[in-house]
């Protein structure tokens, strides 16, 4: 004879083994849904828009685009050339582009004008990339002599820094020079005329104008004074919001680096063929030892040694000297090539 409370635990059984049958159908009908149903792919990443300089420091970056290296790399990179690092610098700060390649005393006045720009890697240092170049014809034999003389720079540049280093380390006050403010189309234009007695001239247009001009001009390099440093800049919240396409296009430039390090040869015609200046030109230009991702302590003492130089001349206001390192973006170079981040921090 069944009591009260035997059917009650009957009932009671009966109730957890229909849970447990219900349970199991329902796990099983979603398990059955999650596998019919199509997984969505990922996002793809965000097209990277890189403003280039067409000058021997961008070798890299070209490097990359020429030979496949970002692609390879996964990533959709847009190359948009630049005469000059500080033009490819305002893409950025316009919003027409997402990194630029910049040298440091260009990306310095820009962050003293407020500009918020953070850094992710030195891609060059070039010792021959810039150079001070004379007319013979005006009795200009060494650099003591430019006392008096006229002499073009592009203001705003790396160029001002440069020849002030120079002018410094031979004794001569700049105010006893004669700067002429004028961009690179017509520092040739009016150097070739023999309207200015000297000039500042990056590469390419300082092989050109020593294959053109010869013997009638003599050009003074900064060998030991001054490293042409480019560098692969971009606004804060673009890092910040776009990690993965940072990492790979770093990958490709590291990539690139490699290439130059093995294969010399194919690298230097890659960029010969970019700038437009022939191989036996550049066999002499291209030194594969000035091609290396790196952030390192001599890049932050240069931003202080610029700043301070800055300052003397009135350039920008006089101030403490910023702490450079908050702009240096270290983690994402660290993820793919530790050894090449050697900043103090």
């Amino acid at each position: 004879m069944k009591t009260v409370l035997g059917l009650y635990k009957l009932d009671l059984l009966k109730m957890r083994v229909g849970l447990f049958v219900l349970a199991t159908l329902i796990i099983g009908g979603v398990a059955l849904w999650v596998l019919r149903t199509p997984v969505s792919p990922l996002s793809p990443l965000s097209p990277v828009t890189i403003a280039v300089p067409t000058q021997i420091n961008s070798a890299l970056a070209i490097i990359a685009t020429s030979q496949g290296l970002f692609q390879k790399a996964d990533v959709n990179v847009i190359s948009k050339p630049f005469l000059l690092g500080k033009d490819a610098l305002k893409s950025v700060i316009d919003g027409q582009a997402d990194l630029a390649l910049v040298a440091d005393t260009a990306l310095m006045f820009s962050l003293h004008n407020g500009n918020k720009l953070d850094i992710v890697a030195s891609i060059s240092q070039g010792r021959r990339s810039l150079a001070i170049v004379t007319r013979n014809d005006r009795g200009i034999n060494t650099l003591q002599d430019l006392r008096g003389k006229s002499v073009a720079v592009t203001m705003g540049t790396n160029f001002t820094y440069f020849i002030d280093m120079i002018l410094q380390v031979q004794g001569v006050p700049s105010s006893e020079i004669n700067f002429v403010d004028l961009n690179t189309a017509d520092t040739l234009t009016e150097f070739k005329a023999g309207r200015i007695d000297a000039a500042v001239v990056f590469q390419p247009y300082l092989a050109q104008l020593e294959t053109e001009l010869g013997n009638q001009i003599q050009v003074f390099y900064g060998d030991d004074v001054y490293a042409f440093r480019f560098m692969l800049v971009g606004k804060p919240l673009y890092i910040e919001r776009h990690p993965e396409e940072i990492k790979r296009v770093l990958r490709a430039l590291v990539a690139a680096e490699k290439l130059v390090r093995d294969h010399p040869a194919t690298a230097r015609k890659a960029v010969g063929n970019a700038i437009n200046i022939d191989d036996a030109l550049m066999a002499k230009l291209f030194n594969p030892e000035d091609y290396a991702i790196s952030l390192d302590q001599a890049m932050l003492l240069a931003f202080d040694d610029q700043t301070r130089w800055a300052m003397r001349r009135g350039i920008i206001a006089r101030g403490p000297i910023p702490n450079y390192l908050e702009n240096v973006k270290y983690q994402y170079l660290e993820a793919i090539l530790p050894s090449a981040v050697k900043v103090v921090r």
